[in-house]
């Protein structure tokens, strides 16, 4: 892989880095054709149990990369459907629909495609410093990758308006207070912390993890019948599951179960 994309498989945590701090780790379609690669290989690996994303230097990511912006305005409707959307819109799909926890460590700023991509992960973990911004309507634009869907059910119809049509910055204590991020750490604590969130989950039962990643997607977009109907049948796979007969036999020894 590029050596503007890092990554790190350790004790079951899969990091991935953008490197690209002179772009404030700016997004192209060549750069997230390779991530979406990376991603799914990462996921794909057994050894692998989180994924994690973070940015080298200062921010998260800075969103679409300048130079690519200009060379939007030359491109055809269809190139932009086809082209960058394909690259963008598959970066995100991949994150949001990975079988495996992911989690956003934003040392800073989460701008734009950034912003999109770190609230498709599972949780994210900031600093005072961190900031979520979906800057679209200030260039003319919408936050075309999921946010306008995920914002409202994540912080509430009135706070996502605020972001998306007011191009309203979420600083990290913000994002605390209002259930956009889980911790909020110090900017030097942040990679430890996010570790630590990290090998947390890590530790629980992968399918039951991946099952309720399923039914908490669900829940955003189905019905509570329909729901209790899935989570009964989710539940009975889970039962003749390894994992909870290696539960029940660390429960009954009093110790911590390992999966």
């Amino acid at each position: 892989m590029s050596e503007e994309l890092l990554h790190e498989v350790k004790d079951s945590v899969a990091t991935i880095t953008f490197n690209r701090p002179e772009t404030r780790n700016g997004l192209t379609p060549a750069y997230l054709g390779r991530f979406i690669e990376l991603f799914k290989w990462l996921e794909a690996d057994p050894s692998v149990r989180v994924l994690m994303l973070t940015g080298a230097g200062p921010d998260f990511s800075s969103g679409g990369d300048k130079s690519f912006l200009h060379n939007l305005k030359t491109m055809s409707s269809a190139e932009v459907r086809d082209v960058v959307y394909g690259a963008f819109l598959g970066a995100v799909r991949a994150v949001k629909l990975c079988q495996k926890p992911t989690v956003a460590a934003v040392n800073g700023a989460a701008v734009g495609a950034g912003c999109e991509i770190a609230v498709a992960c599972d949780f994210r973990l900031v600093t005072p410093k961190s900031f979520f911004h979906e800057n679209w309507t200030a260039i003319g634009l919408i936050p075309p990758l999921g946010g306008m869907y995920l914002l409202p059910r994540l912080i509430g119809l009135e706070r996502a308006s605020n972001m998306i049509m007011r191009a309203q910055r979420v600083y990290g204590e913000e994002a605390i207070a209002i259930g956009l991020a889980s911790k909020l750490t110090t900017p030097e604590q942040l990679p430890e912390e996010s570790r630590a969130f990290a090998l947390d989950l890590a530790r629980r039962s992968p399918a039951a993890l991946a099952m309720a990643k399923v039914g908490l997607r669900r829940g955003m977009e189905g019905t509570l019948v329909g729901e209790w109907e899935f989570n009964i049948m989710a539940q009975g796979t889970l039962i003749k599951c390894d994992d909870f007969a290696k539960a029940l036999d660390a429960m009954d020894a009093k110790r911590q179960p390992v999966f």
